[in-house]
């Protein structure tokens, strides 16, 4: 009997014990987590800065060439896109305009303007990459011309993952690393020149070195707003019409050249008096695909509506969004995600 009582006494301390070990391991997740959406919250709050200060950063005027004002060291060529060849303008790829992000040890700078890539490796395709070398050799290059170095290291994760939510592959398509930015470091470096304002990123592993080239410029919007006897050639001839209509920023409020387009459409519809549109949204992939699927449906009810506001019969008209399921270009420059960001009005 004592055994029992002794065995019953001991399940009972047990249990308890068990039950204090647990509070305290869910106190401990709890404040895990909640430290974690607090550091998530901090980096949301630095990821991006919306200037540049280019006073701390002194003018150089040493002759740095044409651009991208990079070319090959001693032993390695810049290569051709898909091929070991060497590249025949002295870059892997060229974009008129894109970006790079920009990392200082805080926060992200959105660098855009003229962008090429460049890809090397050693001459000899036999020879192991000489990481030290090509290193050395650029930095030393780009200290020479002025070039200040802004960061050097690995972007810490909580930093990148953020920056991984703001749009699809972000950090893979706007840092160039030499790989992936989460297991090589990165080096950022500005070029205050006295012919415009340059960044250079680089980063480099065993096998290769990638280095971006970023001078910047604002982005020129080559798009005109369409015209109503314009929008129906389009639409008699291809059954719809593509038009790229200005919302505010991640809105669907619409701006005022937007209006100005909303206005023609609203004037085709009043000369002609059967015409029924579909007014179908569409955005680039920034974003996740269910935003961007609100969004598009958004922007394209916005549309309707304001044309119902001004008279036209609302049967005539209906809306949807695609979000990015239908680019009509590849969404790799800022020009081609303009050309994505449309509103398509498709007779039915």
């Amino acid at each position: 009997m004592k055994k029992i009582l002794t065995l019953a006494f001991l399940s009972i301390i047990i249990g308890s014990c068990k039950k204090e070990n647990n509070a305290v391991q869910n106190k401990n997740v709890s404040e895990v987590k909640e430290n974690a959406a607090g550091s998530s919250e901090a980096s949301k709050e630095t990821l991006f800065v919306d200037s540049f200060d280019w006073s701390k950063i002194p003018e150089s005027s040493a002759a740095i060439g044409v651009f991208p004002y990079i070319t090959a060291p001693e032993g390695f060529i810049i290569k051709e896109e898909g091929s070991t060849e060497v590249a025949k303008n002295g870059m892997t790829n060229f974009f008129d305009f894109n970006k790079l992000f920009i990392y200082d040890g805080n926060s992200f700078f959105r660098a855009e303007g003229k962008k090429a890539s460049l890809y090397l490796i050693m001459k000899d395709d036999h020879a192991e990459f000489n990481q030290l070398k090509f290193d050395k050799s650029v930095d030393n290059y780009l200290k020479k011309i002025g070039a200040v170095l802004l960061f050097g290291g690995q972007i810490p994760v909580d930093k990148l993952d953020v920056l991984q939510q703001t749009e699809e592959k972000a950090a893979y398509k706007y840092i160039q690393s030499a790989g992936s930015p989460y297991d090589n470091s990165v080096r950022n470096y500005a070029l205050n020149h006295k012919n415009g304002k340059i960044f250079i990123q680089l980063g480099s592993n065993s096998a290769h070195s990638e280095i971006g080239v970023i001078e910047l410029e604002g982005f020129k919007q080559t798009i005109k707003a369409p015209t109503a006897s314009e929008m129906q050639q389009e639409i008699d001839s291809k059954g719809k019409a593509v038009l790229n209509i200005n919302f505010d920023i991640d809105k669907a409020t619409l701006q005022d050249d937007g209006q100005k387009v909303v206005d023609e459409i609203f004037a085709l519809l009043s000369k002609n008096k059967t015409l029924k549109l579909s007014i179908e949204g569409h955005t680039d992939n920034s974003g996740s695909i269910e935003h961007n699927k609100k969004l598009s449906a958004d922007r394209a009810n916005t549309v309707m509506y304001a044309l119902a506001a001004k008279g036209i019969d609302i049967k005539r008209l209906k809306a949807s969004g695609f979000g990015s399921e239908k680019p009509i270009a590849p969404n790799n420059s800022e020009e081609n995600n303009a050309k994505n960001r449309r509103v398509e009005l498709v007779k039915f």
